[in-house]
């Protein structure tokens, strides 16, 4: 017995030992990526909303906003000047304005995993994966339902998404739930799959009535009432121009249009890639010290250095990248 295991830990030592990193040759590096920016604090916490950095501000697509949160805070939306945050000590969901003042607050029995805001219906998942509409005028549930429980909750999660008279939750358990805003029904249930682990939904976007959804392991589209599907690995998501963009866990960035329909695809043998910018080209971070650029229209891509740590918090929006406490621009 002890022969095996030491035979199997050997194994394993060699094994770990092994692992390979994306190492581009010196020819196809074009330069390096300075970062002459950075932030007074490192990002603590982030979502596909925005960022939490170490000292309580909060970094979204509009700016920052310095308004030092207290701890065991997590930040989940921002609704136009509001800012939706929740203590996760209380299961308290606040609702603050640009300058951290509180407007509402509403206390909950599970932690507020994510929520969206669409004048006074506040939109929320919990982290007993129960969904819920809360009228934040008169403090009164419109509608709840309760799901089965996910042991594993991705800090990814998506958030609630309001379409026109319907809002659309993302569950832990492989299913987007459609609920009436007219009568707080259940209009449809859509499922990815029977996974029991990492089953979040940790992407949701919309088309008009078209609904793009994924867990970590599969992406589907739900597009003038057929669905689609894709298993894939994915690391990070986007949608833009009615194009689908995947970062996979493979080092791979794939292309997909609305009935998933495979485009485009860039692999780069063992990259780490994270942060996914769609602009004039598409720009993503390699965990070794690299930014690549993308060509959008040929997908020939172009390699820089850059100065990084490996594995580090990031937010980015459709003109630069918060990475650690790094403002990372990208190169012409």
């Amino acid at each position: 017995m002890n022969k095996i295991l030491l035979l199997a830990s050997f194994l394993l030592f060699i094994g770990c030992s092994q692992k390979q990193y994306f190492t581009p040759s010196e020819d196809r590096i074009l330069g390096e990526v300075e970062v002459d920016e950075v932030l007074e604090y490192p990002i603590s916490q982030a979502n596909k909303n925005g960022a939490l950095l170490s000292n309580g501000s909060i970094i979204t697509k509009d700016g920052i906003y310095n308004i030092s949160l207290k701890e065991n805070y997590e930040f989940l939306n921002t609704v136009g000047d509001l800012i939706l945050v929740a203590n996760y000590e209380t299961n308290t969901l606040f609702i603050l304005n640009k300058d951290g003042k509180e407007m509402y607050s509403f206390t909950f029995d599970y932690m507020p995993i994510s929520a969206s805001l669409r004048d006074n219906i506040l939109a929320l998942v919990l982290a007993d994966n129960s969904l819920v509409l809360w009228d934040i005028d008169v403090n009164e549930k419109l509608f709840s339902s309760n799901n089965a429980v996910s042991y594993v909750i991705n800090s990814k999660v998506a958030s609630p998404l309001f379409i026109d008279d319907k809002v659309v939750f993302p569950a832990f358990d492989n299913k987007v739930v459609v609920v009436s805003l007219n009568n707080f029904k259940i209009l449809h249930t859509i499922a990815l799959g029977s996974d029991t682990f990492f089953s979040n939904i940790i992407y949701l976007a919309s088309s008009g009535n078209n609904i793009i959804f994924a867990t970590s392991g599969k992406l589907m589209t739900f597009v003038d009432g057929k669905d689609f599907s894709k298993a894939v690995n994915i690391k990070d998501i986007v949608f833009v121009n009615n194009k689908i963009y995947i970062l996979s866990l493979e080092g791979e960035v794939i292309e997909f249009d609305l009935l998933l329909n495979e485009l485009h695809r860039a692999k780069f043998q063992y990259a780490s890639l994270s942060s996914l910018v769609i602009n004039d080209y598409i720009y993503t971070l390699e965990s070794q010290g690299y930014m690549i650029k993308i060509d959008p229209n040929s997908f020939v891509d172009y390699i820089y250095t850059i100065d990084i740590d490996e594995y580090k918090n990031s937010f980015y929006t459709n003109d630069v990248i918060y990475y650690d406490d790094k403002i990372i621009k990208f190169p012409k």
